[in-house]
């Protein structure tokens, strides 16, 4: 192989480089534009059977930054219904390119995204102004959600302008510069072109006469894959039956020439992806929600990438779809930490049980006695209830009870038993006498 030195040849495993497991580099630094027939479908068959290199923790790393910087209401899910063919003369193999990073991941770059939205949008602006009617969503218009927003053709076109920008070219005529915006006001472009201006040199205290220049408000960001089917690169086939005929090579097309299958690979269908878009500056929300409600419309409506007219790359929406399921993860991720955190306490219980059922063990009885009487006092209300009963106790609790109000409930005895049961208050006044005869039986002194 010519564009390889021996030795990275040899390391990769020879021509077909079997060792070589990155999608990205066989479509990139390792690609054969030479090949034909089966050889390049071989090629391409080792591109798609090549393993995505990025994890589902990879992936996880970027749904949980995404979900830190773009909000839910911002962010659409979108399935995937046929295959997808994204890139498809960007490489050096000739219409057989694939848009992946450099793990092998099948992404949507940013510009598709919000080509496809703005595409869209002066789609609905052509047929409102075309008609002089608004898009109405009794009628079932696909385009009407875009329209709904805004009273006039005119309000949408400074939408448009607000969210994708624009350059002084967005001012001449379709003639001029092929300006899409000229195509999509149709014959009232003149009269909307100089409405728009006249706002946005107000807004931006521009004189009149100049054609402002104007920064979206609105970033879209790369798609990437929110769930991938298994496989999820498929090889695909376009079958050319007129080869001659495309290469001037025959006047007319006949059905006499010999069909030439091409292949390239393809996202395959089920792929749900995330849409996310993000305000530049000080953007408010309506304005958001407008770009959103473009591209979701055009995700379903046009599609995105190559050859959508033929069936590929329409989406479904499956936003709520997605919530739920992120909803519903999310509660088991938050009842297996609770059950985590109930089992791991009851584990330190247990081990905290035991380290004092081992301490107690080696103890003397009389420590034994006072370590109890400790636990207890933990709860006055508990303690308490147990001093009450102070008659009722054995000796060894009499004087664990006496040494107690020696030590660790003193205070207790000086300002609480003591002085209530000289004012006859129950129920110190009942066993204040108990006390100091188990302090002279028990030979111990109180304070």
């Amino acid at each position: 192989m010519n564009t390889l030195l021996k030795d990275t040849l040899d390391a990769l495993g020879g021509e077909s480089l079997p060792a070589c497991q990155s999608r990205a580099l066989r479509l990139t630094r390792y690609a054969r534009p030479d090949l034909r027939d089966e050889a390049r479908k071989a090629l391409l068959a080792a591109v798609v059977s090549a393993k995505d290199q990025r994890t589902e923790a990879g992936l996880d790393s970027w749904r949980t930054w995404l979900s830190a910087t773009a909000k839910p209401e911002h962010t659409i899910h979108a399935k995937l219904e046929a295959r997808l063919l994204i890139n498809m003369g960007g490489t050096v193999l000739e219409n057989a390119g694939l848009q992946l990073d450099r793990f092998g991941t099948a992404y949507l770059p940013g510009s598709a995204v919000k080509a496809c939205a703005r595409r869209t949008a002066l789609a609905a602006l052509r047929q409102w102004c075309e008609t002089s009617t608004k898009p109405d969503a009794a009628s079932d218009d696909a385009l009407a959600p875009v329209c709904a927003p805004f009273a006039a053709p005119g309000d949408l076109l400074l939408a448009i302008i607000r969210v994708f920008g624009c350059t002084d070219l967005e001012w001449k005529t379709y003639e001029e510069a092929g300006n899409d915006l000229a195509w999509a006001c149709a014959n009232q472009w003149p009269t909307l072109r100089d409405q728009t201006r006249a706002i946005l040199n107000r807004d931006t205290a521009t004189p009149d006469e100049t054609a402002p220049t104007h920064r979206g408000r609105i970033a879209f960001l790369p798609a990437y894959p929110h769930s991938r089917p298994t496989p999820d690169l498929e090889l695909d086939v376009l079958t050319s039956h007129h080869q001659k005929y495309y290469s001037n090579e025959l006047p007319t097309a006949t059905d006499t020439e010999n069909p030439i299958p091409v292949y390239f690979p393809a996202v395959a269908a089920g792929a749900v992806y995330t849409f996310a878009l993000l305000p530049v500056g000080h953007t408010d929300s309506t304005t958001l929600s407008q770009a959103r409600s473009w591209l979701k419309v055009g995700l379903e409506l046009f599609g995105l990438g190559a050859k959508t007219a033929a069936g590929y790359g329409f989406f479904s929406d499956a936003t709520t779809e997605i919530a739920a399921k992120q909803a519903q993860e999310a509660e088991a991720k938050r009842l297996a930490a609770e059950e985590a955190a109930r089992a791991a306490k009851q584990a330190a219980d247990l081990a905290a049980r035991k380290e004092r059922e081992a301490q107690r063990a080696a103890m003397t009885p009389e420590q034994r006695a006072d370590a109890e009487l400790a636990d207890r006092a933990s709860d006055w209300g508990r303690m308490k209830q147990y001093l009450r009963d102070f008659p009722k106790h054995k000796p060894d609790e009499k004087a664990a009870i006496l040494r107690w109000f020696n030590g660790a409930g003193k205070s207790r005895w000086l300002d609480e038993i003591k002085p209530e049961a000289a004012k006859g208050k129950k129920p110190w006044s009942q066993i204040i006498g108990d006390i100091h005869a188990a302090k002279k039986t028990l030979k111990m002194d109180l304070p």
